[in-house]
């Protein structure tokens, strides 16, 4: 067993955690394209992407109880985290003879699932260990939390968001060749470029308000529904048109769009807990 004493340890242990959980992922994306191509990788990563936000959800309502801050706190938390594994065994419920399990894909999802919930807990648990001693308060403390952001932070930024977003163009360039390539990445080139627009007309306005020359920051939230607006409901109209349609290209790559814009905004939130005081 790893004992996780000093903060490298637990650095250590969550990269060397998170590189298994990597290459057991790109096996069930491997499973994934050979059993159905890319809508087939599409729905593999939103079952991944569904139990990381479980996850995600689970760690802002935990830490909201009293309960939380023990050891059977950290063992209820542990076993919601492997809950995540639902979306994976929900198609054992749906098995055709006409429509056989991709089963490979299933035991991929489910093991990576298991990997990092595993790990987070051993790494939280160490977290609040001070000279062999355990102490509970720490537990979804201020520094816990962080440390669940950190640990998150990895796969949002290296894997779900750049993941979805090169599905997303493959999945255009397949539907209209260049002109769908382009066209997601225009749509895709949304998030980052808002984002530096609505943090500019925040500063501007804020300093404006400061300095008494503005009063109002309806601009703000204008600028901020217009971001939103710009970046979910192009995909939103995709993934309607093409149920609609009944075309599974465009429905997998309106639902891949989707998911890339959302852990982009999802990172920015990680990023901005982490950073609150700095």
């Amino acid at each position: 067993m790893f004992c996780l004493a000093t903060f490298f340890d637990r650095i250590s242990f969550a990269v060397f955690a998170q590189s298994i959980c990597l290459f057991s992922a790109i096996f069930g994306i491997a499973w994934a394209a050979k059993y159905d191509k890319c809508p087939g990788v599409v729905k593999f990563l939103s079952k991944l992407a569904i139990s990381f936000l479980h996850l995600g959800v689970g760690t802002v309502i935990f830490s909201h109880f009293n309960f939380s801050h023990s050891l059977a706190g950290l063992t209820i938390y542990t076993i919601w985290g492997t809950l995540g594994i639902i979306p994976f065994i929900l198609p054992l419920f749906k098995y055709k003879k006409e429509n056989p399990l991709n089963y490979r894909e299933m035991i991929s999802g489910m093991i990576t699932v298991l990997l990092f919930c595993g790990a987070l807990s051993r790494i939280l648990y160490y977290e609040c260990v001070i000279d062999g001693t355990f102490l509970a308060d720490k537990l979804f403390g201020e520094e816990s939390l962080n440390t669940v952001c950190a640990y998150l932070m990895l796969p949002v930024i290296l894997f779900f968001t750049p993941g979805f977003s090169i599905l997303t163009l493959i999945l255009g360039t397949i539907r209209k060749k260049s002109s769908g390539f382009f066209r997601n990445l225009l749509l895709l080139a949304v998030a980052p470029v808002g984002f530096i627009i609505f943090t500019g007309t925040a500063l501007q306005q804020l300093g404006k308000i400061h300095s008494g020359q503005a009063d109002s920051i309806f601009s703000i939230f204008a600028v901020a529904a217009a971001w939103v607006v710009f970046m979910f409901v192009p995909y939103g109209f995709m993934i309607w048109r093409g149920r609609k349609e009944k075309d599974r290209i465009k429905f997998y790559n309106g639902i891949a769009g989707t998911w890339a814009v959302h852990f982009f905004m999802f990172g920015l939130f990680l990023l901005a807990y982490i950073s609150r005081y700095h």
